[in-house]
């Protein structure tokens, strides 16, 4: 039986909440080079769960883009990693952003907490 804290078991692994969501997002591969798009699930300070079409393997780098809706502007995270891949769902977790997008995506959050919309 694998360990709780191994990577057979993701959610295990979560250190901060997660929001249920449906958020479009963009994203840039860097090795090979790719541009992608799908959807966030399960939003968390941390990371989030992403459907696309596009193939990936775990352990690759990434920056994510979430397109918030009435928001002009995406929040971007620098350098995100692929930690698991499961039939066109993948795990994201934020690695670097930038202070303002670290607040935009926290205010985001707060709202998700209080049930106000986003």
């Amino acid at each position: 039986m694998p360990s709780p804290l191994s990577r057979e078991h993701p959610r295990e692994l979560r250190l901060s909440k997660r929001f249920r969501v449906e958020i479009p997002v963009s994203f840039s591969v860097e090795h090979p080079p790719r541009e992608g798009t799908g959807t966030a699930y399960n939003l968390s300070a941390d990371g989030c769960k992403v459907a696309s079409p596009l193939p990936v393997s775990s352990g690759l780098y990434l920056t994510i883009r979430l397109h918030l809706p009435n928001d002009p502007s995406p929040v971007e995270i620098r350098l995100a990693a692929i930690r698991w891949v499961m039939a066109g769902d993948f795990g994201v977790e934020f690695l670097s952003m930038e202070f303002a997008a670290r607040e935009r995506l926290h205010r985001v959050l707060t709202a998700l907490e209080s049930d106000q919309q986003v």
